[in-house]
């Protein structure tokens, strides 16, 4: 019956919301962990088979030696990204410069079209900085603290987890196939682990489709930079292309206040330009990605769209991945339990 159906939709809804709200942060260290000894178990296989070496010991080498690589990339970056730091700010004299010629320009501007003097504009908008900034300072100024014990204790948590993921997945991929067995073999954590395996096929494509998105996007941006002759065309295409795949920022968090620079410059056209390819980046997203990812994780593109917006106000900024994860969860969940029950149903003869 039809209100049997909504019961069961709405109840594993509201399991689903649970989970992921209250659940899921605690068990990501351990989905991590099981995946990684998944990602090592053929090659442990391949050692105990050829080498004779115990699955235990070579997938715990392995997982050890897959860890440092990943570290010693991160600290690469990490390296690199203090470096670029460093290099701005000693260049911050240069920016300051800059900004203050850009604002000259804003109040000559404004003298021009408006009649009112670039000196007082100027000793207006510096009054209002230096306002701001002491505002600022007043009302942050006491929260450092606060916001140096948070930073630890975020730091001591995200470590924490990172060696709960490691020995976890050393653990457990000495007796993964049986445990992968019992998981099968299991009422409960049978269906479990037949929505799991939906979820994470869908979820493959899903990323999948996400990054055949972004590359279309960096193409599209890339080219609009040559046409507009920027220099540095391949590396703003990448920047604003990856920046367009992030929910809530988007490509004109770049290219809208680009294009009002060179509105202030006089520039018109490349104002003009610069906006028109905000418009094409942004509205080739909003055409394509409910199309792609609905087509990917089986859903109607509107409800794919619905779900990650709608995601956004539930999770925040995770929703944009739990969002429609939920809602697959949710349907993929409603299948296995009414399929259970019709086979259950005896058959009229």
């Amino acid at each position: 019956m039809e209100w049997k159906k909504i019961l069961i939709y709405t109840g594993i809804g509201l399991v689903t919301y649970a989970g992921m709200r209250y659940l899921l942060p605690p068990a990501v260290p351990f989905l991590l962990g099981w995946c990684l000894a998944s990602a090592v178990l053929p090659a442990a296989k391949w050692l105990e088979k050829h080498l004779y070496i115990h699955r235990g010991i070579g997938g715990g080498c392995l997982i050890g030696v897959l860890v440092v690589i990943l570290g010693w990339s991160i600290w690469k970056l990490m390296i690199l990204a203090a470096a670029q730091g460093k290099l701005l700010l000693q260049n911050i004299g240069l920016w300051r410069i800059g900004a203050e010629e850009l604002m000259c320009s804003c109040c000559l501007m404004v003298e021009k079209y408006l009649g009112i003097q670039a000196a007082d504009t100027r000793s207006f908008l510096l009054y209002q900085l230096g306002r701001m900034q002491e505002e600022i300072q007043n009302k942050f100024g006491g929260l450092c603290v606060e916001y140096l014990v948070t930073v630890v204790r975020g730091v001591t948590v995200f470590f924490g987890g990172v060696l709960v993921t490691i020995i976890f997945g050393i653990f457990v991929i000495k007796d993964m196939d049986e445990f992968r067995s019992k998981i099968r073999q299991g009422q409960i954590t049978g269906i479990l682990a037949s929505i799991g395996n939906h979820v994470l096929l869908a979820g493959g494509r899903y990323l999948k489709a996400q990054v055949y998105l972004m590359g279309i996007v960096i193409l599209v941006c890339m080219a609009g930079f040559w046409i507009l002759e920027n220099p540095y065309f391949i590396i703003a295409g990448i920047v604003v292309g990856a920046l367009d795949a992030l929910p809530l920022i988007g490509a004109g968090m770049i290219l809208i206040p680009w294009a009002l620079l060179w509105l202030i410059r006089g520039k018109y056209l490349l104002a003009l330009g610069y906006l028109l390819l905000y418009f094409a980046a942004d509205l080739l997203r909003q055409f394509l990605e409910p199309r792609m990812l609905g087509k990917e994780m089986g859903m109607h593109p509107a409800l794919m769209l619905a779900s990650v917006y709608i995601g956004f106000f539930v999770y925040g900024f995770a929703g944009f991945l739990l969002g429609p994860a939920t809602v697959l969860i949710v349907r993929v969940a409603a299948m296995e339990i009414l399929n259970k029950k019709d086979m259950k149903k005896p058959q009229k003869s």
